[in-house]
């Protein structure tokens, strides 16, 4: 098999793992290796890596602290997270501090990993590197011009500490029905969701996943209360969520990752080549097909502000489903 001209960095505590995704890799791609998060570091000032793959337990550096450090030593580094165990705070911190492209349980799939790379090395190679949206305060004013928020949450509250965060700057939409968050979808342009993993009996991380695939653009947060850690890795790579936020939210640190989340949004709408760095997994027709079925489930307690007034709700419903993923 020909070699791809991609550079790899793989690191692990144990040098058998290492030697392992050495010799898995090496057959496409030019790999290196290290055995802890100080020698990763220091590779990567010297070398052009396209991909890094860090595990996560490791001793003196954890994988989310390598692979935050790489991100601002080397921003088109592709980042991929391996574990071998469900730590959920870990897998939090993978996505708020290191924003990694794939999560990758250990065992590894020895025939799906190379095309996880593979991928990952043809965006590094290929597309534009994101800013970093991160460096913002809780003292400095939150910065939007007129973007649409969709807030989706069974607690009013969540919409109304949004709409007092944003104020005029920002247009805030806020629903506890997931009908009635298709039909907003369908009419507006969203810029940033925030949404529970949960509304009502529907699990709400199917829309946010759905939507990552068909309008890359629009930057997703998640919270709740509580969540598992397959929860979030599929997150991770079905959804690119750009932010995990654990309840209860303090104000200050909500306004953070608004300000943070409108900014990415302005860069990828800026330039869509950008959003090649958080392509998605694919998703079955049948996942569309089961979430729309939910969805109608619940229609009948939607709001009548989004329905279609000539049509009916459930028409407007349809219409919603075929403009925003291809079915209904």
């Amino acid at each position: 098999m020909k070699r791809l001209a991609g550079k790899v960095l793989c690191v692990d505590d144990e040098p058998g793992i290492v030697r392992s995704l050495q010799w898995l890799l090496q057959k496409q791609f030019e790999v290196f290796t290290a055995t802890s998060g100080a020698e990763a570091l220091e590779l990567v000032k010297q070398h052009d890596f396209d991909v890094i793959i860090s595990d996560q337990r490791m001793p003196g550096m954890t994988g989310v602290e390598v692979l935050r450090e790489v991100r601002q030593l080397s921003p088109r580094t592709m980042r991929i997270l391996l574990t071998g165990y469900s730590d959920m705070q870990a897998i939090v911190r993978s996505v708020n501090e290191s924003e990694v492209f794939r999560f990758i349980n250990k065992p590894w799939n020895i025939a799906e990993l190379p095309k996880v790379v593979a991928q990952a090395i043809t965006i590094a190679k290929t597309q534009p590197t994101d800013e970093d949206a991160t460096d913002v305060s809780e003292e400095a004013p939150l910065v939007a011009n007129g973007e649409r928020i969709l807030v989706i949450d069974d607690d009013p509250e969540m919409g109304r500490a949004v709409s007092e965060l944003v104020g005029a700057s920002a247009r805030v939409s806020y629903t506890r029905n997931l009908a009635d968050a298709v039909g907003i979808l369908n009419s507006e342009a969203v810029s940033v969701i925030i949404s529970e993993t949960r509304v009502g009996s529907i699990d709400a991380t199917r829309l946010v996943r759905l939507m990552k695939s068909k309008h890359p653009e629009i930057v997703t947060v998640m919270l709740t209360a509580e969540s598992d850690a397959d929860t979030i890795t599929t997150l991770i790579n079905q959804g690119q969520i750009y932010r995990f936020v654990p309840k209860p939210i303090r104000t200050g640190y909500l306004k953070i990752v608004l300000q943070s989340a409108l900014r990415k949004h302005q860069a990828l709408a800026n330039d869509p080549a950008l959003t090649f760095r958080h392509t998605v997994e694919a998703t079955s027709a049948g996942t569309i097909e089961a979430f729309m079925s939910d969805v109608q489930k619940v229609a009948p307690q939607a709001e009548a502000a989004v329905a279609d007034k000539a049509g009916g709700f459930m028409a407007s419903l349809g219409a919603g489903f075929r403009r925003l993923f291809g079915v209904g």
